[in-house]
């Protein structure tokens, strides 16, 4: 089944879903520790979490072609997104501190600033 619900409180028992997907998300949410806390939470010991995200020079990038695209009037990178993820590192520490183990982490980057996050608890 696929259930759409609040990331930072999911509505699901204790290891009780197979996998998790966060689709170009986790940029936007609020209390990005709290909620990569919650996944692993309610993944199954041997469930997958996936996502996608961006790094924050990806933000940089779309502001710098929207000051252009508006004849020069700067955008904030603030008003993209909640989050700014400024390495691997910092995603890899922050899915450790969810709970996550280093060995079953895997992060790939595509592009410049595109991040495709696979785990497993």
């Amino acid at each position: 089944d696929l259930v759409r619900c609040d990331v930072g409180n999911i509505p699901m028992k204790t290891d009780s879903i197979d996998a998790f997907h966060a689709g170009a998300a986790m940029h936007c949410w609020p209390e990005i520790e709290a909620s990569l806390k919650e996944i692993h939470r309610v993944i199954v010991p041997g469930g997958r979490y996936f996502a996608t995200t961006f790094l924050g020079n990806y933000f940089t990038n779309v502001a710098r072609a929207e000051t252009l695209g508006n004849g020069g009037t700067e955008v904030e990178t603030s008003m993209q997104a909640f989050q700014y993820f400024p390495s691997e590192e910092y995603l890899i520490d922050l899915l450790l501190d969810a709970g996550f183990e280093r060995e079953k982490i895997s992060l790939e980057v595509i592009g410049d600033a595109c991040v495709v996050i696979r785990c497993e608890k």
